[in-house]
Formats: structure tokens, C-alpha cells, sequence
């Protein structure tokens, strides 16, 4: 017995050394209890979450919740102009891609929180969902790739979730499908959360946008909310292996714009404006992400240039 106590603590001192001299060992604990997190979280809410599917409140209570259990990773998130988000009838949500991480930021519904004042407005990985968890808007889905929907848990969670899953390989389904999310949402008063890159961005800057979500704004007639999240790269990086405990994200609402009016004729000239003002925030809030990250190590801030 006492050989294996002996054992057991140079197993735990060998794990803590590494854990806080190794930067990839560190990341690759951190993340792989990330995913642990998102697949305990999954078979949670696959239970938890049917009276807010009864209610017809989209996935609302798996990113409130989520705001819970993803405390542990240290990031911390500043919003501005997240009233935007609670007002209430459908919209389409977009957003840069960067990270799963992106549901840390979530509101938390139950907790008062500090509001932050309004400001005008003139790369991807897992991440995202931490992000997205503090500014989760009301009453909103998400749209993903059909493949997600084999996944086990989380598919049935998605279900519950109102998820609309679409087919990107597949033009005759994916027009269908815009069809489809246009009559859904205005029937069930549901927002719909797109990313418009349509994949993960790891380098910074925004990738083109897929016109997906555009086609919907203007086949529903219905507003496009545009969120902004800051480069994620000062505390997280999957090829450069760190997943840091102090991360700064900073998250801005941008004004609705609207689309009454419009055809399809439009969609390319309505996605390079949502673009080009999402260009300009990310800029600006990630210049805000990389300073509060300076302030918070004690380091002093090296001006570099912002993709």
C-alpha cells in the first residue's frame, strides 16, 4: 500500500511539473478537458434543457448553462451593446469564426452583470462556444453542417436545441434549406446564429463570407445582427500549441441592418457591407483584447499589427 501512495504522488508531482514548465503538455490537458467539458455538458442538457425545447426558446438554456461550466477556463469576456441581442422577433446572427471556445462568452441570465457603455461602430477553433456564451441573443438556434447531427449526445441535444442542420455539398438541399430557416424562424419567432465563413479561421482577420445567411436575411426580410469576437491568439493558439488560463476576449454588437427591401439581387453587395463593418470592429476590439491582456500579465503592450 505504501508503494502505491509513493507511486501515485511522483505520478502527481511528474504531471505538475509538467503541466506548469511545459507549454504543450499545459495545452493539451487544458484542451482535452475542454472537450470534456463540451461532451458532460452535451449529456446534461439532453435532459435539462426539454421545458426551454417545450418553450420554443432555441438553444438559450445550453449556452446560460454553459456560461457555468466553462468558468474554469479563465477567460474573461467584455461586451458592448449587448442589449441588441435580447430585443425580441427573428433576426440572423453573424459572426466571425475562430474558435469552439466562442460559447464561453455567454450572458449569464441569473447574474447581475456590469453593462458596458455603448460604443459607435463607423482564428477559429472550439473556442468559440465560451465566446458565445456571453452574448447569447434570446430565442436563438444555430445553423451547422449535417454531419454534426450523427454525433452522439450532441445531436440530440441540437435537437432540443432547435438547431437547423443544412447540407453545404448539396445545392439543390442547401436552397431548400434557406426556404426552409426563412419560414421556421418567423413561425417560431426564433433568431438563427450563423458563422458566414463557413469554416474556422486560425489566422487572424476574417476569410470570404458564403452568402448562406444573406440569402436568408433577404428570403425572410429580416435584420442581420452582426457580432464581433476579438482575436483569440494572445491566450490560445492550436498550432502553436498554448491554451493560456488568463484570456481576454472582447465581444461588440454591432447596429442591425436591415434588409426590407432587398432581393437576392442584393446578397453580394448586403455580405461585402457586413464584412467590411465587421473588419473594422474586429480590428478595434482585438487591439482592446491584446491591451487588456498586457494590463492583466503586468506586460507592457508591443504594438503589432492587427490582420
Amino acid at each position: 500500500m505504501t508503494d502505491f501512495w509513493t507511486i501515485l504522488l511522483f505520478v502527481l508531482a511528474v504531471f505538475l511539473i509538467f503541466y506548469n514548465f511545459s507549454t504543450k503538455f499545459h495545452y493539451y490537458v487544458r484542451i482535452s478537458f475542454f472537450y470534456i467539458t463540451i461532451l458532460l455538458h452535451g449529456m446534461e442538457v439532453c435532459v435539462t434543457m426539454i421545458p426551454s425545447w417545450l418553450g420554443s426558446k432555441g438553444a438559450d438554456y445550453v449556452f446560460h448553462s454553459f456560461y457555468y461550466w466553462s468558468k474554469w477556463t479563465g477567460i474573461h469576456t467584455t461586451v458592448y451593446n449587448y442589449e441588441i441581442t435580447q430585443v425580441d422577433g427573428p433576426a440572423i446572427v453573424i459572426c466571425n469564426h475562430q474558435n469552439i471556445l466562442n460559447i464561453l462568452s455567454l450572458p449569464n441570465p441569473t447574474k447581475s452583470r456590469q453593462r458596458t457603455p455603448k460604443m459607435k461602430v463607423s482564428k477559429k477553433s472550439s473556442l468559440d462556444i465560451v465566446s458565445m456564451s456571453s452574448v447569447w441573443p434570446k430565442h436563438c438556434a444555430v445553423m451547422m453542417k449535417r454531419i454534426l447531427a450523427y454525433v452522439p449526445f450532441f445531436n440530440l441535444g441540437a435537437y432540443f436545441s432547435s438547431t437547423i442542420f443544412i447540407d453545404r455539398f448539396n445545392r439543390e438541399r442547401a436552397m431548400a434549406s434557406v426556404d426552409y430557416c426563412a419560414t421556421e424562424m418567423k413561425k417560431r419567432n426564433l433568431k438563427l446564429w450563423v458563422f458566414p465563413e463557413g469554416t474556422r479561421n486560425r489566422d487572424g482577420g476574417f476569410i470570404p463570407f458564403k452568402k448562406g445567411a444573406f440569402n436568408i436575411a433577404v428570403r425572410a426580410q429580416l435584420p442581420i445582427i452582426p457580432v464581433v469576437f476579438s482575436d483569440y491568439r494572445t491566450f490560445y493558439s492550436k498550432p502553436g500549441r498554448y491554451f493560456k488560463n488568463d484570456g481576454e476576449v472582447v465581444i461588440r454588437v454591432l447596429d442591425p441592418i436591415p434588409t426590407e427591401g432587398l432581393t437576392l439581387d442584393d446578397v453580394n453587395e448586403l455580405s461585402d457591407k457586413c464584412r467590411d463593418l465587421m473588419l473594422v470592429a474586429y480590428r478595434e476590439v482585438t487591439a482592446e483584447a491584446w491591451k487588456r491582456t498586457a494590463d492583466r500579465r503586468g506586460e507592457q503592450l508591443v504594438d503589432k499589427k492587427i490582420d
